[in-house]
């Protein structure tokens, strides 16, 4: 938009998943919102570089919640980004299968266990995969991480190239100061992804760099994706006619714009020699990186500041945001409601 709001009830910080899928929610609800986005384009960071996997159960219960919730409300509201393929989940050690299963029923998301042979029956070409267990769940898919954004964004008001430089509280609420002008408001979300907590002075996220592949090799049709979690990651998942890995590397870095290297170049490689040598001998058709951000907890920080009234958190969503945005945007905004009153 051209023309820049001097008031709202909230600014948002931010144009990812987390940011526009708040907004998106406050705006439904009457709420005047404005985001603001410092790139002239939406989720050019961890959210456009998503690889849109659709899984729901995460590594503790607090986040599966939200996955779960999330792709509920993804197929109910965006089903023009989502896809349902199902997903395969594949452990080296049955204990942590076992965690896996438990979790999938106290959080009631139907399951079907699986040996290795019905694994590599999707996915041959990781035919060296050690496989203990697996589970198959029925209800996962795959996000257009590209239509969601835009699915989002449609109904909001959107400042782009707005990078928020202050934030000073005045009265009731805060004005925000931008490199397009200033807006009042009564209260902020901190949706900045890995570079949350840089416009109100707090620590910084926890930044790791993630590699993702495209290689010029056929998956089997209508494969459902493949995260094998065990002491070597990797995940898979069919790419029109190609194939899209990741071998789950995890970096440690300051924000910024992540640019693919050779080092995660070299651990795809290493990993795929492991599972599935065809695989790694296949050319590299596209490659990208992208930050995964925590708290240091692990934990997503959504909420209402404890010290800071005017002050909502949507941060740390730690790689699962295009499943769980629409669940993290639901919860922030109840947060922002109730600040509100």
């Amino acid at each position: 938009m051209s023309k820049v709001p001097t008031a709202a009830d909230v600014v948002v910080i931010g144009g990812g998943f987390a940011g526009l899928s708040t907004a998106w929610w406050l705006q439904r609800r009457g709420i005047s919102v404005v985001v603001c986005e410092r790139e002239p384009e939406l989720g050019v960071y961890a959210s456009g570089r998503s690889a849109g996997l659709g899984r729901q159960l995460a590594e503790d219960d607090a986040t599966s919640r939200l996955t779960v919730r999330g792709a509920a409300l993804l197929r109910e509201h965006f089903d023009v980004a989502w896809h349902a393929t199902g997903g395969i989940l594949s452990f080296d050690e049955l204990a942590a299968a076992e965690a896996y299963v438990g979790r999938a029923a106290r959080l009631g998301v139907p399951i079907e266990v699986e040996d290795r042979a019905a694994v590599l029956t999707r996915w041959p070409a990781l035919g060296d995969l050690p496989v203990a267990r697996a589970l198959f769940v029925p209800s996962d898919g795959m996000i257009d991480v590209q239509a969601l954004i835009a699915a989002f964004a449609a109904p909001l008001t959107i400042l782009r190239s707005a990078t928020v430089q202050a934030i000073v509280p005045q009265g009731d609420g805060v004005v925000v100061s931008t490199t397009r002008g200033a807006i009042s408001a009564r209260i902020v979300v901190d949706a900045a992804g890995a570079w949350a907590g840089t416009s109100t002075g707090d620590p910084p996220l926890a930044s790791y760099k993630r590699h993702v592949f495209v290689l010029a090799a056929e998956a089997v049709a209508r494969a459902p994706f493949l995260w094998h979690l065990g002491a070597r990651e990797v995940y898979v998942r069919a790419d029109g006619e190609h194939v899209l890995a990741s071998p789950c590397d995890a970096a440690r870095i300051a924000p910024t714009d992540q640019q693919p290297d050779l080092v995660g170049e070299s651990h795809l490689h290493a990993t795929l020699e492991l599972y599935g040598p065809d695989l790694a001998d296949a050319a590299i058709v596209r490659r990208w990186a992208c930050h995964r951000s925590y708290t240091e907890d692990r934990q997503m920080r959504l909420g209402r500041d404890p010290a800071r009234r005017w002050l909502v958190w949507a941060a740390g969503l730690g790689g699962h945001g295009a499943t769980a945005a629409a669940a993290v945007g639901e919860q922030v905004a109840d947060a922002v409601v109730l600040a509100l009153t």
